[in-house]
Order: structure tokens, then sequence, then C-alpha cells
């Protein structure tokens, strides 16, 4: 039975309010950053060491705080950005409830060291739990300084839900990088056990801080939105990737509103049904999207970490940002139309002759029993085993094959990333997995990318692939899979892949999505030509696969259509 209702003393309180909003590292950093923009920070700086489980600083150069407000600042619910509940409904600020600084010391030890621009002075002042001591006068630049130790050490059965590192500097790294493309003015800088990781200067033109976050092909791939369809009250801004340039998940996708970088499932339905007849499926496109409306149209106080929101008017602002991609799109992308699909030749002779226009082919000429014959005579065939012959490519993507059954269409990249797959996975962990490279590859990868990188990098070393750091955002490719080192690796798309939050992030089933990942970016892509002889020797490995119908990631390898499918496509059943 329950004992009686009491009172829950203050350190109970301050505990369970932590729990609320501070729930890792990043949420720390989120806290104090948001702190530093409504302070006017034009340049924040975040330093983590051991992914911020050891310590967490963040520096502004903003407003400051006056020294007799140091210690109010540390009490529950005192906040300089209400002053009624009426607020409530009108907040221009990212923070307003006057518990992040609070919740951390609840979590860890803090020391805050601030001045404001105009004093002579700053003032220091610590919290751990809740006992804050007194300010003390010191010297300090203009701006805010906040030193967080030992997280969690007050809550110990929090600290065991923290992941490596690694992986809570990954989180660190891409919160900042996001919030970064919300704040283009602020500079924005991230260190990581004592080394520089990224530096964000401040720029006036939104797409060039784009492009230092998503890499320097976002530039080329982005459009500024078209918003003028919007209501009045609601301005549609920001930049999104043209058709064709898509990511495997919807990591990309950035939302702000009035400023506030949030997690919005109904403006990501909103971007995707305006972009609809442009992507293709299982595809996202990627950019930032920031609404602008009357704070009174926005509910900011659903969650204690502030990262969601409701709309008083969602329809308006659903069929705003729909209204808005679609125009864009439109505009960037007026005529639509997709190429003939047509045999692959193999050789220079049959090329000449294969070669035929789309309207010649659907020709009445075309389909005549002379051009009929004349075709026959010079296709080529490949053979392979047990009398199954290979006939060639349909849109370089689908291998033809004949089994005197019926008719076999082999995916090439599918089918190619079943073989590596398995091959990877039989070499992991051996010495011979990895072959150098005579001349290894230098790529330059986003913070996120990076990020991402160092959260995988054992796991992608015991698989053959080998990268080491080559300069700030620069990394090296030393090594690749043994028998996939002479073709073209995609270090970024594996990265991009790897970072859905959705994925498993230890154990087997992580392991197992690294190897698929790693398959996925070293074999045959669609439309890459390739021989008779190739395709055979590919249909052949494939053939001799532990599970050759489907590619790691489900997809089907092959699918074939024998006389009994022809017979009921004619309507002879």
């Amino acid at each position: 039975m329950p004992g009686s209702i009491r009172q829950l003393d203050p350190a109970t309180i301050a505990q369970i309010a932590a729990g609320e909003v501070i729930e890792r590292p990043v949420s720390v950093v989120k806290e104090l950053v948001e702190n530093s923009l409504d302070a006017g920070a034009s340049s924040v700086v975040v330093e983590v060491t051991d992914g911020g489980r050891t310590s967490i600083s963040v520096t502004d150069n903003g407003s400051g705080i006056v020294r007799d407000e140091l210690a109010l600042a540390f009490a529950r619910h005192a906040t300089s950005k209400l002053a009624s509940a009426r607020d409530l409904f009108a907040i221009n600020t990212l923070g307003f409830r006057g518990e992040g600084l609070a919740s951390i010391a609840a979590a860890g030890a803090v020391e805050l060291t601030s001045r404001q621009p105009g004093a002579e002075m700053g003032a220091r002042i610590e919290a751990r739990g809740v006992s804050v001591g007194e300010p003390s006068v010191c010297a300090a630049p203009p701006g805010t300084k906040v030193v967080v130790h030992d997280l969690f050490a007050l809550t110990p059965v929090r600290r065991e839900f923290v992941k490596s590192p690694r992986a809570e500097f990954a989180r660190i790294s891409t919160f900042l990088s996001r919030i970064a493309l919300g704040w283009p003015e602020v500079a924005f800088a991230l260190r990581h056990d004592g080394k520089d990781v990224w530096t964000l200067p401040s720029v006036r033109d939104g797409v060039a801080r784009l492009e230092m976050v998503f890499g320097s092909h976002a530039r080329g791939a982005l459009e500024p939105l078209a918003d003028d369809g919007a209501p009045a009250r609601i301005v549609v801004s920001g930049y999104i990737s043209r058709s064709g340039h898509d990511r495997p998940n919807r990591d990309g996708q950035v939302f702000f509103v009035n400023g506030r970088l949030v997690r919005a499932p109904q403006l990501g339905a909103a971007w995707l049904a305006g972009s609809g007849s442009f992507g293709m499926t299982g595809r996202y496109p990627f950019g930032m999207l920031a609404l602008e409306l009357p704070p009174e149209d926005v509910d900011v106080n659903v969650h204690p970490t502030k990262i969601e929101v409701r709309f008083a008017r969602g329809n308006e602002a659903f069929d705003a940002v729909r209204t808005a991609v679609a125009r864009t799109l439109r505009r960037s992308d007026p005529v639509r139309s997709a190429p003939a699909v047509a045999f692959a030749p193999t050789s220079p002779s049959v090329q000449a002759q294969e070669a035929v226009h789309a309207s010649h082919l659907f020709s009445e000429s075309a389909l005549t029993e002379s051009a009929f014959k004349e075709r026959a005579a010079t296709a080529e065939e490949a053979p392979a085993s047990n009398g199954v012959r290979v006939y060639g490519q349909i849109d370089q993507t689908f291998i033809v094959v004949g089994d005197g059954d019926g008719l076999l269409f082999m995916d090439q990249h599918a089918a190619h990333e079943r073989v590596a797959y398995e091959a990877i996975l039989a070499r992991q962990g051996d010495d011979e997995a990895a072959a150098p490279l005579l001349f290894p590859s230098v790529v330059e990868l986003t913070a996120g990318q990076a990020a991402v990188l160092y959260e995988n990098i054992d796991a992608l070393a015991q698989a053959g692939v080998v990268v080491e750091p080559f300069g700030e955002g620069a990394f090296r490719i030393c090594a690749l899979p043994a028998g996939y080192e002479k073709r073209r690796f995609d270090l970024a798309g594996m990265l991009e892949d790897l970072s859905a939050d959705d994925a498993a992030r230890e154990g087997a089933a992580h392991r197992n999505r690294v190897l698929a990942t790693i398959a996925c970016h070293s074999v045959v892509r669609a439309h890459e030509p390739l021989s008779l002889q190739e395709q055979a020797a590919l249909y052949e490995r494939l053939r001799r696969c532990d599970d050759p119908h489907t590619c790691p990631h489900g997809r089907p390898t092959m699918l074939r259509i024998d006389a009994a499918s022809l017979a009921k496509a004619f309507g002879r059943t």
C-alpha cells in the first residue's frame, strides 16, 4: 500500500525535472546554445570532453548576466523571458521555461562566468544539485561561459544509458550543425577532446551555410523556396533539393519555426506531399525549411525540451509548405521526361545498329520481319552454366538471363550488393579483409558525416574500410574490402545511409547494417554498362550465394517470367 501523501524535498523535485529536460549530453548543449542565441550572441563555441560525459563548455559573446542575478538564474522557473501567463501565447525566444540551468545543475556540477558588455568586471558562480554558491568578482570577456562537469554524477542510473563517447559526440555535432542552419549570421565552432572539429563562420548567404553543413555539392543541388502562394501571415523560406538530388532517409530535412529548431512530422509530410511526383519512392529530399508566423499561432509549450510545436492553424501551415515546395520544384524542373529503355550493346558494331531513336523503335518500319531478322542476326549472347544464356542489359540496369524455362530479370546493383555482402561478411576481422590502396583517395566530409564516421570507424575497419583524418574536414581512404579496392567507393553516401535515426546502433544488427551499407556503396550501380562476360560472371556469382534472392536490404535481386506468366498475361489461361 502507498504511504501517506507528502511534499517532495527540493533535491528530489530537481532530479525529476532534470530527467525531463536533460536526457543526454546533447540536451545540455541544446539548452546552453539556445540561451546564447537568446542573448544575442554572434559567436558560440562548444567544447566537449569524452563525448560530453566528462565536461561540456559553451562560450558566447552575448549580453551576459548581471552579477546580482547569477544565483537567481539557477532557481527553478526563474526567467527573463516571461512576465506573465499571457506571454506564453506570444513567445519570441528559444527559452522561456526557466528550467534549463536548474535542470543541468541537478544532473552535474556547473560553473557559470558572465560579464555584460558595459561592465568592467565579470562574475562567477558555481552550482551543484540544489546547492548554489555565492557569486564572486572575476575578470572575464563580454558574454557568458558555462562549464558542466561530471554529467549525471548525481543520477547514476541515467549515466548507464549514455552511449559511447563517439555516439554522444555525433549527436552533439549533428544538433549544433543543424541549429547553425537557421542562424547563418552567428559563427559556431565545435571542439572535442581538445581538438578543433569544425568551424562555421558567420555568412550572409543562407545557402553558403547549407553548403558548409551538407557538403560542397549542396550549392548546385539546392533551390531557394518560392513562397508567393503562402497566406500573408505565414512566411516560408529556406532551400530544398531539386528533383534527382535526394537521400535514403529524412535526416537531411531540417525545420525551423520562428527561429526554433523543431521536430515537425506535419511539416515533413507537407514537404513530401509537395515533392510527390518529383521524387522517387523510398528517397527523400533534403535542405532547410523555415516558417515565420505570429507567435500566437504557435504553441511551443508542448514538451519540456521545446523540440515540438503545435500550430493553431495546422492546415494553413501544411498547405503553405506543400505549395511552396511544389512551386519551387516546378520552377526548377519545368519539364520532366523519362529516358527510353533500351538494350545495352557490348561492341561498337552492335552499338551502331542498336542506337536507334525511341521514335524509330516504335515506328511501323521497325517492326517488319526483315528488320527483326536483321536484329536477331547481330544480337550477341554470353553462355553461362547449365544451358543458361545472358542476353544483355535493359537500361544498363537489369540483366536479362534465359534458362530454358523462361526469362530472369536481374537487378545488377542488388545482385552485386548481395555478392559483395557475403564476401565481406566471410572476411570480416581477417588479416586479409582490407586491401591497401596504392593511391589513397581523399574526400571531404560534412560535420555530421564525420561524426558518423568516428562512431563507426572500428566496425568499418573490421570490414576492410580503413579511413583516417587528413586535415580539417578531409579524410583519406587507405584501404577497401579485398576484391573491391579498384572500384570507386562512395564514403559520403555510405555515411549518410548509416546516419538514419531509427537504425540499430550496436550489436549484430548494427554490424550487419554496416556491412550491407559498405557493400551497397562498393558495387556496380544502376545505369552502368557491363560487358556480356561481366553480366554472366555476376549471375554465376549470385547463383552461388547463400541467399541469392534478395539484397542485404531485402530488395529482390531477380524476377522470373515463365511460360505460365506469359500465357496469363496474353489471356491464354
